[in-house]
Formats: C-alpha cells, sequence, structure tokens
C-alpha cells in the first residue's frame, strides 16, 4: 500500500469530512435518501457506549474513506458503510476498505458478514462478489436498499 495512505479508528473531528464523504457520494450516484434516513452510527463516532467500529482511511492525513462496521449478534459483522472520495475510487482503496472489514471480522472471531446496498454502486456491488460475498434473496432490507449480500469468514 501507497505509504502516504493510513487506516486509523475515527475520532469526533472526523465526523462532518465522513458526512461529506457520504452524501457526496449518494448525491453523485442521485440515490434518494428515505426521510427517515439515519447517520447515528456516524455521530456517534465519540461515544464511548457505542456499537459501531468506523474507521476512516487517510491518504497524506486527509481523509479520503471510511468504513462503519457493525456487531449483528455474537458471530456476525454487518458492514454498514463503505465509502470514498470519488477522486480516490479506482485506486484499489475500496478493495483495501473491504479487505480490512474482513480481516477485522477474522480476527475477532466472527463468522460472517453481511452488507446491504443500493444497485446503483455498480463497483461496490462487483467488489463485494469478486470477494466471495453471497446475494441474499428474500431478505428484508433497509429503505434505500435493494441488495443484501453475505460472506462467510474462513479461519
Amino acid at each position: 500500500m501507497d505509504k502516504t495512505i493510513a487506516l486509523r479508528r475515527a475520532e469526533s473531528q472526523d465526523i462532518d469530512r465522513v458526512k461529506r464523504i457520504l452524501f457526496g457520494s449518494l448525491d453523485e450516484y442521485n440515490i434518494s435518501l428515505p426521510d427517515n434516513y439515519s447517520v447515528s452510527d456516524i455521530d456517534s463516532i465519540d461515544d464511548d457506549n457505542k456499537s459501531e467500529i468506523v474507521f476512516v482511511l487517510e491518504r497524506n492525513r486527509s481523509v479520503i474513506g471510511f468504513i462503519v462496521l457493525i456487531p449483528l449478534k455474537q458471530d456476525c459483522l454487518e458492514l454498514k458503510r463503505l465509502y470514498l472520495t470519488s477522486s480516490e475510487r479506482g485506486k484499489k482503496l475500496g478493495n483495501y476498505l473491504l479487505e480490512c472489514a474482513i480481516t477485522f471480522a477474522s480476527k475477532n472471531n466472527y463468522k460472517s458478514i453481511r452488507l446491504e446496498t443500493a444497485s446503483q454502486f455498480k463497483e461496490a456491488v462487483s467488489l463485494y462478489k469478486k470477494h466471495g460475498f453471497i446475494e441474499l434473496k428474500d431478505v428484508e432490507k433497509a429503505p434505500g436498499h435493494d441488495l443484501a449480500f453475505e460472506k462467510r469468514i474462513d479461519r
């Protein structure tokens, strides 16, 4: 990995930048948000009682992407969000973030990772499939999502 790239746990000063990346990506892909859309997982980055784990990806100390991981149950982790700035896409950084999520799950004894996404994120859908995520049919999805995937974690 490029020496100018670093992954670290998110901190409170990252909240605004992470939200800009999220909403910029959703706008870029013309994804409409439901009225009750929540970013509480991002707003609670600095909350000691939260269950979400947020990592930010930096280039030269500037946040360029992030992932949000949420334990669903003892053996299943949700990849809630994986986003990069538009200028950083196409550089294998989404692959790097996804591999970091899979490694985190494995090291923390999760047996699977689940995620929901929108089909408009064609590059992300392709990335998930390339990494062995299997589409889940007939599962209830959160508003704004039309696809769900799961990957079993090998140890």
